[in-house]
């Protein structure tokens, strides 16, 4: 497991007069990442953070996994991100009137003098570095500059380096050799991240991305978690988009990013169920309207894992499951399952309305439940969507209508790999804001796809972009 270096929630910055975040931002010995922001501002910001230049006014702050006390944030963070960390942006730090070793070993008392040239000639050999040690600082090339700072880093013992504004000055083949020389230095222990502009950023590269939007943090993401159209939409989120616009039937560019099949069923058989097969893509909207009871009761059974069909195969994630696959992702909270015929059930009485709503992250991640900063943004999320909403209110005092919203509420938190919803009767929506549809598109376009199993009264919505019909055991895709 990776070692943690620096962590900070709810992370307020200070700039002059100017106070952004909250910022959720971490570092991992060993990993590459991104931090991804379109605003220059902002970049300069985070830039002069880990310069020591810009105050940490309020959040959490751990170093190695140990929580900086408030009262000793202030000179603690400071002092730890000095000792540790390397700043490299596009305005150079090196001394134009030093040699290439003398700024490698600035303050030079890491080592004794005499070896500085030694030592510098090792670390271009071991690194791959071809830069001759007599040239002079003004002669470098920006991709030779670079490659300087990096070794006055690791000379400093900085396991985290942070670079920015740098890629959009090379040429293809020196990214390469860079993206070369990171992969070597993350092999050894150190962590890199960049600071750039989505275009100027290869995400292929990265192990992490954090995205940032309007000075604050949006998202922390594994590189598969996320998709560049998606990071692309974060980074550009327009707060003034009109409900209805949203509920329109989004257009092809909608989901340019998303690419690749979440699950696949083929020639499903089970009971009167004859070849049933599907395809569901990231970001897809689904609807399979069963035109008879028994219909949806065996289509339900074989999503769930209930049925055991006769013949047949799954396709989840890109590898052939076995048939009971689903089953087990919805145990471990992989996939959402929200049973609208069962709304005694869809949430636990015994819980707090927050407390519900963060379940199914308790399932992902042991040791999750109820951390401080989750239940502030669970609160923060549940407000805004339901302004009139009670927080301390008990779960068994909510309306029908509540408890199907919030029921939705826990499942967007969680961003779970597919949401299945069994509709077993006509569909209750609050006119004219259609919460259920905002919800369902809030999903889709983190690329989760949303497949919706209706009883004779089909989904009535906009947004469906599929649509099967189930007539005695026989699917057929509508146009």
């Amino acid at each position: 497991m990776k070692k943690e270096i620096f962590r900070m929630h709810n992370g307020f910055i200070r700039q002059g007069r100017i106070l952004k975040g909250p910022f959720f931002l971490h570092f991992c010995k060993g990993e590459i990442s991104g931090i991804i922001t379109d605003d220059s501002f902002e970049k300069e910001m985070l830039i002069q953070f880990f310069r020591c230049k810009n105050s940490l006014v309020s959040g959490d702050f751990y170093y190695n996994e140990q929580r900086i006390a408030a009262e000793d944030r202030n000179n603690s963070y400071r002092k730890l991100i000095s000792e540790t960390t390397s700043v490299i942006s596009g305005n150079s730090q090196l001394f134009e009137s030093l040699t290439i070793v003398d700024n490698i070993f600035i303050p030079s008392f890491f080592i004794k003098r005499r070896k500085h040239k030694k030592v510098a000639a090792r670390l271009m050999e071991f690194f791959d570095i071809d830069i001759p040690l007599h040239m002079r600082v003004r002669d470098l090339t920006t991709f030779q500059r670079l490659q300087i700072e990096i070794l006055h880093a690791v000379a400093c013992h900085h396991k985290l380096i942070i670079v920015s504004d740098i890629n959009g000055m090379l040429r293809s083949k020196e990214r390469n050799k860079l993206r070369q020389l990171y992969e070597r230095l993350a092999q050894i222990g150190y962590a890199i991240c960049q600071i750039e502009s989505l275009n100027n950023i290869s995400l292929n590269t990265l192990d992490r991305v954090q995205v940032i939007e309007k000075g604050r943090g949006v998202g922390s993401y594994s590189r598969t978690e996320i998709e560049y159209s998606e990071i692309a939409r974060l980074i550009n989120a327009d707060g003034e988009s009109s409900q209805s616009e949203l509920l329109q039937k989004k257009d092809a560019r909608f989901f340019d990013g998303f690419k690749g099949t979440v699950l696949e069923a083929k020639d499903i058989c089970c009971g009167h169920l004859r070849r049933f097969s599907l395809k569901l893509s990231k970001g897809e909207i689904a609807e399979i309207n069963c035109r008879s009871g028994i219909d949806y009761i065996e289509i339900k059974n074989v999503f769930t894992g209930r049925a055991n069909p006769a013949s047949g195969k799954f396709i989840y994630e890109g590898r052939v499951r076995n048939l009971n696959v689903l089953s087990r992702a919805i145990a471990k909270g992989e996939i959402g399952c929200v049973d609208f015929a069962d709304l005694d059930n869809l949430l636990f009485e015994n819980l707090s309305i927050v407390e519900n709503i963060c379940y199914p992250l308790c399932l992902k991640n042991t040791g999750f439940f109820l951390h401080k900063k989750y239940r502030k943004l669970a609160e923060d999320y549940v407000k805004k969507l339901m302004p009139g909403l009670n927080l301390e209110k008990r779960v068994k005092s909510l309306t029908q209508e509540q408890i199907m919203q919030l029921a939705f509420c826990k499942w967007i938190l969680c961003k779970p790999k597919l949401l299945i919803l069994f509709i077993s009767s006509p569909f209750l929506k609050d006119e004219p804001d259609h919460v259920a549809d905002r919800l369902i598109i809030e999903l889709s376009r983190y690329g989760v796809p949303v497949l919706i199993l209706s009883e004779r009264y089909k989904f009535e919505s906009k947004i469906i972009e599929t649509e099967y019909v189930v007539h005695d055991g026989v699917i057929a895709k509508k146009q």
